[in-house]
């Protein structure tokens, strides 16, 4: 098992319009004192999706000076620009051991086929294990189309192909599908919770939640669980998960951790669009900030 341990997401921050790196590295720093073992950059992370190329590149090699594992993510692209993005990765970065990337399929999903012929390619042209993004695609036919197990299995038979980010709509479909696979499985939506449902079934570590802002209380949690102490990591979970999931989902998790992160010093501004929240909700938000996390 690669990622033992959670997996802490890391959102850009910006300055007069730009993206600052200085303040990302103080977050990864943080993070790394505080006992991280593994950071991510990807799609799902607010304000990812606002980056351009250019700076995609530039957040992701400020990821090289945490000494932990590292996975980068890169955001829909066609297959060759992908295979562009991933050389310049195969050139820059220094640190491949510790190094993975996260990918993101970018066609509508016709067959299974297809997606396995595009990692199988992507596999190939990459000096660093792939993990895909897990997100729900659309079919060509209509409708939406989710991972299921037959293909992360086929997945799973390539070269240099390792895991996935799980995104699955339900639990119940996460619990159907990732059963039997010898795939790293870090489970999305920085929950606990979801952890402890989906770990019996494949899962092997998760995004953070609570974390974001102290890491201890989340490698503490991971620890007890997968140690077997239950009332431990369940106490955890509801003294410190729940109430801050309460207040922060009412408000909007990514306005409430970016408004967090801010408040700590580790993001300066957002880009537009986004939510400008009202005093009283940012009240809220340091009060739990402070109640729970300092």
């Amino acid at each position: 098992m690669i990622f033992n341990s959670p997996v802490y997401p890391i959102p850009p921050s910006f300055k007069d319009g730009k993206l600052d790196t200085n303040t990302t590295k103080k977050y990864i720093s943080y993070i790394e004192e505080k006992g991280g073992k593994h950071i991510m950059t990807t799609a799902g992370t607010s304000q990812f999706n606002l980056l351009s190329v250019e700076e995609i590149r530039n957040l992701n090699s400020t990821l090289s000076v945490f000494k932990g594992n590292k996975i980068i993510g890169l955001p829909e692209m066609s297959l060759t620009h992908l295979i562009d993005e991933i050389h310049h990765l195969n050139g820059s970065v220094l640190d491949k051991e510790n190094t993975y990337l996260l990918i993101l399929f970018s066609e509508r999903y016709y067959n299974d086929d297809q997606i396995v012929d595009f990692f199988e390619t992507i596999c190939s042209e990459s000096d660093f294990p792939v993990m895909v993004h897990g997100n729900g695609l659309k079919k060509g036919y209509s409708g939406t189309y989710e991972y299921d197990n037959l293909l992360l299995y086929k997945l799973s038979q390539i070269d240099n192909f390792i895991g996935m980010k799980e995104e699955s709509s339900t639990i119940n479909y996460s619990i159907d599908n990732l059963k039997d696979l010898n795939l790293e499985i870090i489970v999305a939506g920085g929950s606990m919770r979801r952890f402890w449902c989906l770990e019996p079934f494949g899962a092997t570590s998760y995004l953070t939640g609570v974390g974001s802002f102290n890491p201890t209380i989340e490698e503490e949690f991971y620890r007890y669980y997968m140690e077997g102490e239950m009332n431990k990591a369940k106490e955890i979970m509801i003294s410190k998960e729940q109430p801050l999931f309460e207040d922060f989902m009412s408000i909007g998790w990514h306005a409430s951790m970016r408004e967090s992160l801010k408040e700590m010093g580790y993001i300066l501004e957002n880009r537009e669009p986004f939510i400008k929240l009202d005093q009283e909700s940012k009240n809220r938000v340091i009060n739990i900030l402070n109640t729970l996390i300092r």
